[in-house]
């Protein structure tokens, strides 16, 4: 099998010798990848992704952010103009549309990328770690940027409070946020689970997104889990990067004592957790890659 695998990858059409009289398909008009395949090329994702240099790794996790904000400010002002709240999920993935066609790094979806990279044995713990290390830092950071930038504009300056319909919406959605601490210690647990809720669905993206050859498979592909999280509301650690500072910025309830006990960090618990549950572990053990050579 390793010798048509070869041979189909040089001539560019599939072979299927198993298959008498089967018609010859040439690759690049075969859009869909399939699923061990897939697993296969998120793994060397993956390994590719161990070796960006330091600040690049940084520059490619801050511009991320910037266009999770935009496309977070988009769909709460559909919903601020009186559009119903699934509006809300349906237009949000323009944003990660947006940010992996560019190649950008979103900490969220390399939790399940790094984690499959671990688990297949192309990278290590350590090459993980770092890169999980440096992408939050550098989302955090974006984050904060793209809520000052805009909390600038929306208030002309600090001339008008508020930021409008829909800076009280951007506010109203960042204290329902950290409204967990009102349950107590349960409220840790919750915000924990909405974001194993959240990650199961954003941290597919990345993985999902290969399983299509062409840009448009790939924007339909990624519509579909992040539309899917966004309108039920699960937390996501990164748009929360953007949208609670924002919420202090613009006067909300809390503080950021608050944003960080309450949300950031159970939240990131939960999106790490679901990423390596789900799809890093679950997902590759359902489509493992066949050994190089295997029938």
């Amino acid at each position: 099998m390793a010798n048509y695998a070869k041979a189909a990858s040089a001539t560019g059409v599939a072979a299927y010798p198993d298959k008498k009289g089967a018609v010859a398909v040439p690759d690049e008009i075969t859009d869909i990848v399939k699923p061990p395949d897939v697993m296969s090329a998120t793994i060397e994702a993956a390994a590719a992704k161990s070796h960006y240099p330091a600040l690049q790794l940084l520059v490619k996790s801050f511009l991320c952010t910037g266009f999770l904000g935009y496309a977070t400010a988009f769909a709460f002002l559909a919903v601020s103009q009186g559009m119903p709240g699934f509006t809300a999920g349906i237009l949000f993935p323009v944003g990660y549309v947006m940010i992996s066609i560019l190649g950008l790094e979103m900490a969220t979806g390399s939790f399940s990328v790094m984690g499959m990279g671990v688990v297949g044995q192309r990278i290590s713990v350590g090459q993980l770690l770092s890169n999980w290390g440096l992408t939050l830092l550098g989302n955090l950071i974006g984050g904060i940027a793209f809520a000052a930038l805009l909390t600038f504009v929306i208030t002309q300056a600090g001339h008008t409070t508020g930021g409008g319909p829909l800076g009280a919406q951007l506010v109203k959605v960042a204290e329902h946020k950290v409204a967990y601490k009102e349950l107590g210690g349960i409220g840790l647990l919750v915000a924990f689970a909405s974001g194993m809720l959240c990650n199961w669905m954003v941290s597919l993206g990345p993985i999902i997104a290969l399983a299509s050859r062409s840009v448009i498979g790939k924007v339909i592909l990624l519509w579909l889990p992040f539309s899917v999280f966004f309108a039920l509301g699960f937390e996501h650690a990164i748009v929360n990067m953007f949208l609670l500072p924002m919420g202090i910025m613009l006067g909300g309830h809390y503080n950021v004592a608050d944003w960080w006990l309450w949300n950031q960090i159970p939240v990131t618990l939960g999106n790490i957790t679901a990423a390596l549950i789900f799809n890093s572990t679950l997902l590759f053990i359902a489509n493992k890659p066949k050994p190089k050579g295997a029938y």
